[in-house]
């Protein structure tokens, strides 16, 4: 999946989990980054694949009190859209959900 970075959006939301209303969300620019950071994001898109996870979304799995992640990826004009619940995450969409979540986080603390 080729990235182009002036036209790339993604949106992140995780909700659930043990505490209600612990909620977490972020909307990330690619081209607002500094240069590592897009192309960690890059890289996260690439091996998440998202474009085709969205065929399968959503992707739900056992268990009670769990997170459940949205990741939207707008690009050129189309949008892909993906819901995991936390037990189903695919490994290869792992690293974008923590990069998107880890972001979030440090917004939450600022």
């Amino acid at each position: 999946m080729e990235v182009e970075q002036d036209m790339t959006r993604v949106d992140f939301h995780r909700s659930g989990g043990l505490f209600a209303g612990d909620v977490l969300g972020i909307s990330v620019l690619l081209d607002q980054l500094d240069e590592r950071s897009r192309h960690e994001l890059e890289d996260a898109l690439e091996q998440a694949d998202v474009a085709e996870l969205a065929r399968c979304s959503p992707i739900t799995g056992p268990g009670a009190d769990t997170y459940q992640y949205e990741v939207s990826v707008e690009r050129s004009g189309r949008r892909f859209d993906v819901v995991a619940s936390q037990t189903a995450v695919p490994d290869h969409l792992w690293p974008l959900i923590e990069w998107l979540e880890e972001r979030a986080l440090d917004e939450r603390r600022r």
